[in-house]
Parts: C-alpha cells; sequence; structure tokens
C-alpha cells in the first residue's frame, strides 16, 4: 500500500503545486487547461477544485489521509477499472498525495427529491456490491481499509476507555458505565446474529446517501450498462453490506423508505428468503451505527477544527448508544 502524505492543504505552496500537478497530468492527456483551479469546497476531510479545459470540466480532489479512510484516489482508479461505467472517469491520480483528476459526469441528485428515487440507485449499488466480492483482494490492495463488524465491539470498548473521546461525548447521551456494558453485549449479540444468514463482506461506500449519487448522462448515448455513477469514496470499506445502510435505517418509516428497503433487499435473494432479509436488515441497524461512531471517533484528533464534524461526531454515538439500548 502506498505511504501517504501529511493533509496536502497544510503543506507549503499549496494549492499551487496541486496546480502544477494538474496542469502536467492533463497536459499529458493533450488536454488545453483553461484558467486555474476553482474552489468548490474545502472543509477537514477534504478539498475539490474545478478545472476548465478544452475538453470540458475536470474535477481535482484532494483527500485527508485519516486512520479509517481509504486512499480515495487509489481506490478510485482500480474502482474505475472494474467498474467503469459506474464510477467517474479517472483521468489521472496520485496516492502519496491522495490527489485525485476526475472528468466530468454530470449533475448529483440533490437531496430534495422524493425518498422513492432512492430505490433504483441503492438496487443498482447492491448489484455493485456483490459484482466487487470477486475483486476484494484487488480493492484491498489499492487502499480500501477492512473493517469487518466482529471488530465493533473492541474498537468502541476502547473509544468509551479513552478521555479525549468521552470528553467530547454529548451530555444528553446514556453513557454510563452499566449502559455502556450492555450495549456492547447487545451489539455482540447483534453481531452474532446478523453473521448467521452468511452474507459475504464486499465493498461499502460508508456514505451512501443520494447526494453521492448521480444518473449515468451516458445512457442518452445507450452506452452505459450502468444507470448511475457513485462518487466520493474516502469512507470506502470492505464490510458486511448492509452497512451501506446508515441514511436509510435514519429515514421515518414512510411507504417510501419501504420501497428503498425492498428494492435493496431484493437483490440479495440468493443467500435468504426475503424475510430472513428484512430481519438481517433490522438487525444491521444498530451495528451500522455502531460503525459510524467508530468512524468519527478516529476523527478525534482533527474535531476542535471543524463543528460540523464534532456535531457528526455527537449524533453518531448518541444514536448508536440510544438504538442498542431501545432494541
Amino acid at each position: 500500500m502506498t505511504q501517504v502524505t501529511s493533509q496536502s492543504w497544510l503543506q507549503p505552496d499549496w494549492p499551487k503545486q496541486a496546480q502544477q500537478w494538474v496542469n502536467r497530468s492533463l497536459g499529458e492527456l493533450d488536454y488545453q487547461i483553461i484558467g486555474s483551479l476553482a474552489l468548490i469546497k474545502g472543509w477537514s476531510l477534504g478539498y475539490v477544485y474545478k478545472q476548465k479545459t478544452n475538453k470540458g470540466d475536470v474535477f481535482f480532489k484532494a483527500t485527508a489521509s485519516l486512520p479509517l479512510f481509504s486512499n480515495e484516489s487509489q481506490l478510485c482508479a482500480t474502482l474505475y477499472d472494474l467498474f467503469p461505467n459506474a464510477i467517474a472517469t479517472t483521468l489521472a491520480y496520485e496516492p502519496r498525495q491522495q490527489w485525485l483528476l476526475t472528468a466530468d459526469f454530470g449533475t448529483a441528485f440533490v437531496d430534495t427529491v422524493p425518498l422513492s428515487d432512492w430505490a433504483l440507485p441503492f438496487n443498482a449499488f447492491a448489484k455493485l456490491q456483490q459484482r466487487s466480492i470477486q475483486h476484494l483482494d484487488k480493492l484491498i490492495d489499492s487502499g480500501c481499509i477492512q473493517r469487518d463488524i466482529r471488530n465493533l465491539p473492541d474498537q468502541l470498548t476502547a473509544m468509551f476507555a479513552d478521555d479525549n473521546i468521552t470528553a467530547r461525548l454529548p451530555k444528553d447521551m446514556p453513557q454510563s458505565a452499566a449502559q455502556i456494558s450492555e450495549v456492547m453485549t447487545k451489539l455482540t449479540q447483534q453481531i452474532n446474529a446478523l453473521l448467521q444468514l452468511g452474507l459475504p463482506n464486499t465493498l461499502v461506500h460508508s456514505d451512501l446517501h443520494i447526494e453521492n449519487i448521480a444518473p449515468n448522462n451516458a445512457l442518452a448515448t445507450e452506452q452505459a450498462s450502468e444507470p448511475f455513477i457513485y462518487f466520493d469514496w474516502s469512507d470506502a470499506c470492505i464490510s458486511h453490506p448492509f452497512i451501506d445502510g446508515t441514511y436509510v435505517f435514519r429515514m421515518e418509516k414512510t411507504p417510501a423508505k419501504q420501497q428503498i428497503v425492498q428494492a435493496y433487499l431484493s437483490q440479495w435473494q440468493s443467500y435468504a428468503d426475503m424475510e430472513a432479509l428484512h430481519e438481517a436488515w433490522h438487525l444491521a441497524e444498530g451495528i451500522c451505527y455502531a460503525h459510524q461512531a467508530v468512524s468519527y471517533g478516529a476523527m478525534n484528533h482533527i474535531l476542535d477544527h471543524d463543528m460540523d464534524l464534532l456535531h457528526a461526531f455527537e449524533n453518531a454515538f448518541r444514536r448508536f448508544m440510544v438504538n442498542l439500548l431501545n432494541k
């Protein structure tokens, strides 16, 4: 696995170095640069810029180096090689800096779309997860980390013993020693029950929501075998596939939510019938929240610099504790 440097945007001459790399990389591909990089978003977890060229817009992303982040630049290059119609076209990447250049893939969905619009992308993503099973070694070699759900109780136990983390926990969250012990027991039981179904580990996005999905514009030219493009893979890992239900679990119980769940689970019927899959989905909710809590706990050292991340950290731990205590 490639050794990653510190965050690009904390290094001297940023973003001059990035611009030079973009110019050189695109020049080698016979692109003509128009103007300079234009910032779209920058925060503690990464920076995204747009670069105009004679062949259309190109997007540059620098991703943070964090304990539970995959090497997104290297991973996306591999994902594009394996699933070219479901991933943004990778033009160039620099794994040591975690720099990535992709072609414009159109406009992502927005969070104001009807919830029923989530159903087809989740159905298609389940198929992508199943296709990933035969490529797990290659994905791991490209920087996709392994996060087996069986490790979650030990990881969370260590976090609850870390004063630097517990000092940040929301005051209104249940957090007595007895409550933590009860939750860890329930979490272990639910993990063991979920594993009984026998679903394999797969590629997991870990931040799968409608704003990280775009309709595949190549469909207009009948060239696309995949209806959607999935992007923003910094949280990607190899784990239980139902971890990608994180946003769906939190939706209110409505017919639209049931439509999404049904569309997703329908692709797993070679492993179990729908009744068993729905039971597994129910079991996975608390495990999914545990996964998210571990993710944010691992960001503890940067939370002081980003209030949005701090709030996400608090919500992740609160959601995990409350859900498991109520089971």
